[in-house]
């Protein structure tokens, strides 16, 4: 009787830890803008002026040269800057533990970074461990901050890249762009054909534009060799 009891009392303490948010959900994100962050000194990659990001979606992650956890989420953020830069993605590191540039160095080469190297970023919100990510959607808000391994990180980072910008001068500019590539039939693996343009692509999912403006994202292993071919060399600018 003793035994089950514990057992219970247990089970209910592993629930209630399992409810407590690890990191800020889009309603418990407080309303903080991009413009409040300061970088610290460009150590490598473009220098970056917050100011001139309006219409981009940004991401600055704290991380440091002596923290495993930051050294193994450097790929995961490099392939996604790869996926989504011509998107209008601006990813952001910032060194946060004043290492030697030449430390730095070695380790953002290995994990082909790319993005910027800042050596610090500073906000309004106060936090003691690393590593730490901030998402600002086009409008320069703040929508999640958090650890780069929980999954709501890339979610949020997906959603604001679908959104517009508050601004109508930013959405229109984002508007004008117009599709990757214009309405044409594609055909998949099983050779149906599928009738729209396509608004996005990575490597693994094509986010099309159906007849009406509705919009699916269809998985690219599932098209004919040559639609797949088609679709990736307009992701990549060829």
């Amino acid at each position: 009787m003793m035994k089950s009891l514990i057992g219970r009392l247990l089970a209910a303490g592993a629930a209630t830890l399992l409810i407590l948010p690890a990191t800020a959900k889009d309603e418990d994100v407080p309303a903080h803008k991009l413009t409040e962050w300061r970088l610290g000194t460009s150590l490598f990659g473009d220098e970056v002026d917050l100011a001139k990001l309006t219409g981009k979606v940004v991401v600055i992650e704290n991380w440091g040269v002596n923290c495993p956890p930051c050294i193994a989420s450097l790929p995961h953020l490099a392939q996604l800057d790869k996926r989504n830069r011509k998107k209008g993605l601006v990813i952001i590191g910032a060194e946060s533990q004043n290492s030697k540039k030449d430390a730095i160095e070695k380790i953002i080469t290995k994990a082909k970074v790319e993005y910027p190297i800042v050596s610090s970023a500073s906000g309004p919100i106060k936090f003691s461990g690393i590593p730490k990510i901030f998402v600002f959607d086009r409008s320069g808000n703040l929508t999640y901050h958090g650890n780069p391994f929980d999954d709501d990180f890339e979610r949020s980072v997906k959603k604001a890249l679908r959104e517009k910008a508050d601004d109508p001068e930013q959405s229109s500019a984002l508007e004008s762009a117009g599709p990757l590539i214009e309405s044409r039939t594609w055909t998949n693996s099983e050779g149906r054909e599928i009738k729209a343009a396509v608004l996005s692509a990575d490597d693994n999912t094509v986010t099309f534009e159906m007849f009406g403006g509705k919009t699916v994202s269809y998985p690219l292993a599932k098209l004919s060799d040559e639609s797949r071919k088609t679709i990736s060399q307009a992701a990549a600018g060829q």
